[in-house]
Formats: C-alpha cells, structure tokens, sequence
C-alpha cells in the first residue's frame, strides 16, 4: 500500500515558498516578481509575497542589501526579528557572499560593540554577548541545564550535536567562559578546550543548514 501526504499544514497553501518548493521538486523554474532592489523599500515591502527575489550582481551591493533586509525591511514585512525568525544562508564559506565575511559584517550591524556586553577572542574570532552561534560537532559530554516548566525543576543532561543553534547569554572574562543559550532552551558553558566549536551563525553554509532546525 501507498501513501501520499498531500495536504499541507505548516504554512498556508497558498504561500509561494510551498508553491515554489515544489515546482524545483518537479524540475521546474520558481515563480517570482523578480523584484529588483530599487523596487522595495519601506512604502511597498508589505505589498511582497512571502517569496520573492532580487535580481544583483554586484557582491558588494548583495552585501548591503542582505544586511538592510535583516536590520529592518524584513521586520516591516512580517514583523520579523533576526535573531528570533531570520536565517542567512549562503553556499560557500568563503568570499564576500561566504559565511566568513558575512558573519563579522553581520555581528557588526546586528549586534554592535557595547560597553555593558563583554566580549572574548579565540583565535580569530571574537564572542558577543548576544551573538548567534552554531555548535559545528557533536560532544556527547558538554553539560547542559534547562528548565522544564512542567516540573518547575531544571533538568540536566550530556550532550549538544552539530546544527544546535543558540544565543551568547552571557561571557564570564574572570571564568573564561560562554554561556550559550539554545534555540531548544538547554543552556551550556564552554572554555577554551571546546570553544573550537562554536562559530558565528548570522549565516551559515546550506550544508550547515541541513543540520539544524
């Protein structure tokens, strides 16, 4: 016997991400306004489907725009919050559209140097407060509490796995310690034995994304 499952229930069915999604399934071009960058702006940005795509070859103005979107159009849009409904996803790690360079230009705009948030280097990257990260291997031993709302008790466990994504919390300069607090709501401590594996994730690689929620 087969099955079908035909019937969609995660976003409208009317939406151009489903529509779209499975037209490239199908083999298919996708559907778009192929709006062009000068097109949106504060006035009309309500006006766009939830799927549309802005036509641009200049890396360095795919760069602003990326960040104009994630600062601000995107939240007139739908009400967004980067760090809460907004993923950058890009194919390659490296150059000016690569996970490298988009990361620090990100973390520049999005989550600026303050004088109440600390900061630590490792290696050549630098920890925020507040930052987007990406745990990039599993470690079965890394401990992590969270709080269950159903017991009013914190539960404790082993473990964070490739693709977990989570917020810096907090960085204890005297400890040398992040805090990161996950999307799933486990928190865990990590110092310089395995601080390795962390990375910045205001974007990440569409392998990476394969990996995570």
């Amino acid at each position: 016997q087969t099955i079908t499952l035909n019937q969609i229930f995660r976003q409208a069915a009317k939406s151009k991400i489903i529509v779209n999604a499975h037209r490239v399934n199908e083999g298919e071009n996708f559907i778009s306004g192929n709006v062009k960058e000068t097109q949106i702006d504060e006035e009309n940005i309500e006006l766009l489907d939830d799927f549309f795509y802005i036509n641009e070859a200049n890396q360095e103005k795919i760069q602003q725009t990326i960040v104009s979107l994630c600062k601000g159009r995107l939240k007139k849009f739908g009400n967004y919050d980067f760090f809460s409904n907004i993923q950058v996803i890009t194919p390659t790690k490296k150059g000016k559209l690569g996970t490298k360079e988009l990361n620090v230009l990100l973390q520049k705009e999005l989550n600026p140097e303050e004088v109440d948030k600390d900061e630590k280097e490792f290696g050549e990257i630098k920890f925020r407060e507040q930052d987007r990260v990406m745990q990039t291997k599993n470690n079965y031993n890394l401990l992590w509490e969270k709080d269950n709302d159903r017991t009013f008790r914190k539960e404790l466990g082993n473990g964070i796995f490739n693709g977990e994504l989570g917020i810096i919390d907090r960085i204890n300069k005297e400890e040398k310690t992040v805090r990161v607090k996950f999307d799933d709501g486990k928190i865990a401590t990590y110092d310089n034995t395995d601080l390795d594996q962390l990375e910045h994730a205001y974007a990440i690689t569409v392998h990476k994304s394969q990996g995570s929620e």
